[in-house]
């Protein structure tokens, strides 16, 4: 048997003749018309080829061929049901999933400000998040596993990708406290040819911008150590391991931290952006996150 093509309409009519027992009845229940349920359940036998209820005197009652369809029919009109409340869940500015990606260096402090002030004034959105390199969550933007992705740089995709400057980060040379620049304000990178380094892994988007921000002075750094995380290379500064181009602290420093310098140079800084793909339709609740963090968001950065 081919496979029949099903209204949901009519499955629905099939279930409310079957629970009732009473075309008529079945019909008030629906607010239609008892010639249009009995048009629905005429139409359900003629795509499966068989009666699917006896009809002794003035009630209806399924046979056996209508108990299968029952069941399933009642599993389809759930999971319907099921989907069309998920799809409002979406379309609900005012509740519902924001997916959003984000590289690991803005974990410890723009992402969870960001959280906490749009809780303040969306209190029923839910955050779905996804950490990773900026390769990593440009791919998951792409893939549709996240609406927005907060990143550095702008991502190349093949997609049109929307994309908003949110800031500037300055970027700093960390010192290992005591170290002979630790009471310094200001560093040209050229002063520190000769140092060790600690870094992030070649395959970091950061790592990119602070071996080209060396280069720009006139030097390959000497990497002593490659970390995965900024946290993990702050801390190997802070144990006079070597020095490091970080983004700027966010958070007091504690007392084993690093001493920072400023970069000398318009150069020593990172953009941070959000990005999206141009032309995917948003869930509402992410499409308010991007319209309030565009427009509206705290800018204490």
């Amino acid at each position: 048997m081919t496979a029949p093509h099903v209204s949901s309409d009519d499955l629905r009519a099939f279930l409310a003749v079957a629970a009732a027992e009473h075309v008529t009845a079945a019909a008030a229940q629906l607010h239609l018309s008892q010639p249009a349920v009995t048009r629905a359940i005429g139409r359900l036998e003629d795509q499966f080829g068989v009666r699917l209820f006896d009809r002794p005197g003035h009630r209806v009652r399924l046979n056996a061929f209508g108990r299968v369809l029952a069941r399933h029919a009642a599993t389809i009109v759930a999971q319907l049901d099921a989907a069309g409340t998920d799809l409002a869940g979406l379309l609900d500015p005012h509740a519902g999933p924001v997916r959003i990606g984000f590289v690991r260096s803005l974990g410890t402090w723009l992402v969870p400000d960001l959280i906490q002030s749009f809780k303040s004034v969306e209190p029923g959105v839910e955050f779905q998040l996804y950490q990773g390199l900026s390769e990593q969550v440009a791919d998951r933007l792409a893939g549709g596993d996240v609406d927005l992705i907060l990143t550095s740089p702008r991502p190349r995709l093949a997609e049109q990708t929307g994309w908003e400057l949110l800031a500037d980060e300055r970027l700093e040379l960390a010192v290992p406290p005591g170290h002979r620049l630790a009471t310094r304000r200001r560093i040209r990178l050229a002063e520190v040819a000769a140092e060790p380094f600690v870094a992030l892994t070649v395959t970091s988007e950061f790592r990119a911008l602070s071996d080209r921000l060396c280069r720009a002075a006139g030097f390959s750094p000497a990497v002593a150590f490659e970390a995965d995380d900024v946290a993990t290379v702050r801390a190997l500064v802070g144990a006079g391991l070597g020095l490091a181009i970080l983004p700027a602290q966010h958070q007091p420093a504690a007392s084993a931290a690093p001493a920072t310098l400023a970069i000398a140079g318009p150069d020593a800084a990172r953009p941070i952006g959000l990005a999206w793909i141009a032309g995917r339709q948003l869930p509402a609740m992410a499409e308010a996150f991007r319209g309030w963090l565009v427009s509206s968001a705290p800018r204490g950065w």
